[in-house]
């Protein structure tokens, strides 16, 4: 239904709106209606830093998800040069918001863990100038995190480091091995049987670099003093936007939202280094799917950790760039200029992989039987989010062609309630609504 058709449908013209009660009642309920379907959230044609403030927006600001006092850490991709790490203007952007959350008194830590691979100054914490093609050219993360602590800004970087202490699982699985927090810094993990092979997901149990003894818990909070705080951890994960494989689709497809996920576990190379990642009989995330070449195995595996580990509160897929080509080559990308939200990875996936990048890379169009479908088949499957079309509602804000939402009508017909905007305000932005089809 187009926006016309949905105002029409329900008796509302422009040229003859009236804000009566009636009619504020009616129009909520109606927004209140498509509650039901999974939003995305896409924001295109700005700059990182308008994109993400308008994301945030739409979103109704980060106060709504994160309380002044939270730990908030932001766990990108930082593996890859280029278009390969997640664009770090878009994370100052995502972090100047937050920061601005009145009374913000919390931490924000950018993190990931590049499992033993990456090459020093090829890496989003470590980037040089001349790895940063298709990325912010100013900084890398450790250097906008400097920046931050030169202002007096409570942000650091903390790169996870795999734990090479094994502890035995109870049996039978599934199972877990939880780590003390006063052991210093670990890695919980989460045994469980998955097609036929023992596998362990794991999350990190680690230091603050801004608080001294303080341990950042991503699954159970902040630990200080001998216990826990009541302090919560937000998890935000913002994902890259690229091809896995070069040139064409590999055994994962995309490596995006579901993915991202990989890089928040220990994913154990072995001694000398082993590429199955098999460590005591037990397959990483990454083993039990890569040595399968399952891609549905590996969606799998996400679910199975979003269900029993930790979820964060928002995806923010940053799409400045996407690597069609692959994640690394710097002419194998386009500047798809878009960030985009979802609260679970599939949807985020799906309408990410259809709208932004299967445009310059045909072989990722999840609309496809193909590897991008199956890894978020697999997630799916585990319960979350949808890739179902009819069930997913694209809110989309376009620098080059500003519109307005449902939802911002909605949301101002809310501060005209509470008396924040005017009987105009609503008429202009219900205008601004019923221009565009």
């Amino acid at each position: 239904m187009t926006r016309r058709e949905f105002l029409r449908h329900y008796g509302i013209a422009s040229s003859a709106i009236t804000l009566s009660p009636f009619f504020l009642e009616r129009f909520t309920k109606l927004s209140a209606a498509t509650a039901n379907l999974t939003r995305v959230y896409q924001v295109k044609n700005g700059d990182c830093f308008q994109n993400a403030a308008q994301l945030w927006q739409m979103l109704d600001g980060p106060a709504k998800y994160i309380s002044p006092t939270d730990v908030v850490v932001i766990k990108g991709n930082a593996q890859w040069p280029n278009q390969g790490y997640t664009h770090t203007g878009c994370i100052k952007g995502v972090i100047d918001n937050i920061l601005a959350i009145p009374g913000f008194s919390g931490e924000i830590l950018i993190c990931d863990n590049i499992q033993g691979g990456g090459s020093s100054g090829a890496t989003g914490f470590d980037a040089t100038t001349a790895n940063r093609t298709n990325n912010w050219p100013d900084m890398n993360w450790n250097q906008l995190a400097a920046s931050y602590q030169t202002s007096g800004k409570p942000v650091a970087t903390v790169q996870w480091q795999n734990d090479t202490t094994w502890r035995t699982p109870s049996l039978p699985l599934p199972s877990w091995s939880v780590w003390n927090p006063a052991n210093g810094p670990g890695w919980s993990r989460y045994f469980l049987s998955y097609s036929g092979r023992n596998t362990y997901l794991s999350y990190p149990v680690f230091q603050s670099p801004l608080t001294s003894g303080r341990m950042i818990d991503m699954k159970n909070g902040v630990w200080e003093n001998g216990g826990y705080t009541g302090r919560n951890v937000k998890a935000i994960f913002m994902p890259t936007l690229n091809n896995h494989g070069t040139g064409a689709e590999d055994y994962a497809g995309v490596s995006s939202a579901i993915k991202s996920s990989f890089g928040a576990t220990e994913i154990y190379h072995g001694s000398p280094y082993n590429d199955d990642y098999v460590w005591n009989s037990y397959y990483s995330i990454h083993s039990s799917s890569f040595t399968q070449s399952c891609a549905q195995c590996a969606g799998a595996l996400v679910g199975n950790y979003l269900n029993n580990l930790y979820a964060p509160v928002w995806y923010i897929t940053a799409a400045m760039y996407s690597g069609w080509y692959s994640r690394t080559s710097p002419t194998g990308a386009a500047a798809t200029n878009t960030i985009l939200a979802c609260q679970n990875p599939v949807s985020l996936d799906y309408i990410s992989c259809l709208d932004v990048i299967s445009p310059y890379a045909s072989w990722l169009n999840p609309a496809n039987n193909n590897n991008t479908r199956n890894q978020m088949l697999g997630c799916s499957g585990q319960g979350i989010g949808t890739m179902d079309p009819q069930s997913i509602e694209v809110i989309t804000y376009d620098f080059n062609n500003p519109t307005a939402s449902r939802l911002d009508v909605d949301r101002k017909i809310r501060d005209f309630k509470a008396g924040n905007a005017t009987e105009q305000d609503v008429k202009d932005i219900i205008g601004l609504y019923m221009e565009s089809d």
